[in-house]
């Protein structure tokens, strides 16, 4: 099925999407400095069953920023009015790093949209003694090895091939920067897990450098209705490095946990 780049406006700002499929909404974040696009394998496999949607953020790929979102823990917000011109009231919602940020400040925040939700290798809560690394620090020739575990195995399967991939992802890497600030990368402040209560998947790479595995472990503990699955040889980007065991995963969860 088809993988549609679609555009519209939300306080007359542009924003984009990636959209396949028809069915209940399966919406997907991507992290800081990426695009929808990193979602491809997603797009493709969910197809049949849902209507997948995976947003460009604001600022990032064709979706431009908006004045008065300043910080990460403001794009809930949009999305909530992102979600209204798409005609989304429920949906499906998970997200990798800043993007499962994202999506847990967001269902924190609505839990009357989410029915269900997905976090890949994202920070939820603070652990003083294990540290978070913000890839825009690592020095050029260990970017790629400390986001993934394989980086010839990574260039083989990512979705980003062509020179606007790449003029996205540049422009993406310097808009992270700005949401980031001097504040480092860092749970929303107001999150409040105790109203995370529907069924929640957890997806991390045991190999994550950037969010350590501790921090999938520690948020299984602290949400009510979470199940953590690990995938071996793999790092931060597991719909990515693992698309096959990410898509099964995902798929085996909402078997379990119908949608509604």
């Amino acid at each position: 099925m088809d993988i549609i780049r679609h555009s519209s406006q939300w306080r007359g700002q542009r924003f984009s999407w990636f959209e396949s499929g028809r069915g209940y909404p399966l919406v997907l974040l991507h992290g800081g400095g990426g695009t929808g696009k990193a979602f491809q394998a997603q797009l493709q496999y969910f197809a049949s069953s849902y209507r997948v949607i995976a947003p460009d953020m604001p600022g990032f790929g064709q979706s431009e920023w908006i004045a008065d979102i300043h910080s990460v823990d403001q794009i809930p917000h949009a999305l909530r009015g992102w979600f209204e011109v798409l005609g989304i009231t429920r949906c499906i919602l998970g997200g990798n790093s800043m993007g499962g940020r994202v999506a847990l400040s967001f269902s924190s925040r609505y839990p009357q949209t989410v029915s269900n939700l997905i976090i890949l290798d994202s920070v939820g809560l603070t652990l003083s003694n294990v540290p978070v690394v913000n890839p825009l620090t690592l020095p050029p020739n260990q970017f790629m090895s400390g986001l993934v575990y394989h980086p010839d195995h990574y260039r083989a399967l990512t979705p980003y091939r062509t020179l606007d991939d790449a003029r996205e992802l540049n422009h993406g890497r310097q808009i992270f920067a700005r949401y980031l600030g001097s504040q480092g990368i860092t749970p929303d402040p107001e999150l409040d897990l105790s109203r995370i209560t529907m069924p929640t998947l957890l997806i991390w790479g045991r190999e994550d450098r950037i969010i350590p595995l501790a921090y999938g472990k520690a948020l299984e503990k602290a949400l009510p209705n979470a199940e953590l699955v690990v995938f071996d040889e793999v790092g931060h980007l597991p719909h990515i490095e693992a698309p096959h065991l990410t898509n099964q995963s995902i798929r085996s969860f909402l078997d379990r946990h119908s949608p509604s």
